[in-house]
């Protein structure tokens, strides 16, 4: 909707630039009668039964068909074509029933006589309905009670529906109607692209401080591993330092033992010595 009504301003706009006085107000009493609503089937069947029919405005229910014919069908399209041509006639009907069944046999009577010729034109088959305004109980004649019927008029309702549907949705979106979507497009991509460089903004801070964090921890870790190093060198020498010195004890305490049991040995060998020139002395004297 805000597209349509960005794209009738830029049309006014133009219009009044270009003094097209004449084309304006043809242009503004085609906007004020609603023809199109937007494209909106919803719209457009509110329009039909909730308003020119209920309210006897054939004139604007008229004025819905021609703009129908005119920019989405042609009789080279005779499917089509033809089935927008029964669809109008369904729709006329139902705006005669609805008349009949309101009372209102007057604005019967003005229907075929504003449009009797249009009629006649088209389909033979409306011979009949001329002389429906005089029919006492025409909701109970076999040629017309269908019509009376809710199934018929729910039909009618949901053939109607499906008709603009398939239309609507195979039409091409107007310029004007792009112009506005791409710029409101642009207006979000530079809202998506402020949210994303401020994003990027945190996470490059972000990202300082954790580099900032990771270094202080590398150079914590290089600490470590050095005083890791020191203490592993350290113990090690001393455990050479330790062994070298038992060593030397070891072997001092060895020599000393040898020494000992040397000193012993001759000490004893001395004595022995002795004892026997002793002996030898005693007994030569004897003799």
């Amino acid at each position: 909707m805000e597209n349509v009504q960005y794209a009738e301003e830029l049309v006014r706009e133009f219009l009044v630039f270009r003094g097209f006085t004449n084309t304006l107000q043809a242009y503004e009493a085609e906007l004020s009668t609603e023809i199109g609503r937007n494209f909106e089937v919803d719209k457009i069947l509110d329009l039909v039964f909730s308003v020119y029919i209920p309210k006897y405005q054939l004139d604007r229910l008229l004025s819905i068909f021609s703009f129908l014919k005119q920019c989405f069908t042609s009789p080279a399209d005779t499917v089509l074509y033809t089935a927008l041509l029964k669809l109008e006639q369904s729709v006329l009907r139902y705006y005669v029933v609805n008349a009949l069944k309101s009372g209102r046999q007057e604005k019967v009577v003005e229907f075929f006589s504003a449009s009797g010729s249009y009629l006649m034109q088209k389909r033979e088959d409306w011979i009949a309905w001329f002389a429906i305004p005089y029919i006492k109980n025409p909701s109970l004649d076999p040629q017309f009670r269908m019509y009376f019927s809710k199934e018929w008029s729910d039909t009618l309702v949901l053939s109607f529906r499906n008709f603009l549907s398939g239309i609507f949705n195979g039409t091409r979106i107007p310029a004007l109607l792009k112009i506005s979507t791409e710029k409101n497009m642009i207006k979000c991509l530079k809202s998506d692209i402020k949210q994303l460089n401020n994003k990027l903004s945190e996470l490059q801070a972000l990202l300082e401080v954790k580099e900032v964090e990771l270094s202080l921890l590398r150079r914590s870790g290089n600490s470590i591993d050095s005083g890791h190093k020191n203490l592993l060198e350290i113990t090690t020498f001393g455990s050479s330092v330790d062994g070298q010195a038992f060593s030397g004890v070891y072997e001092e305490s060895s020599t000393s033992s040898i020494q000992g049991v040397d000193s012993h040995t001759l000490s004893s060998v001395k004595s022995r010595d002795e004892k026997l020139c002793d002996s030898s002395r005693m007994s030569n004297a004897g003799k």
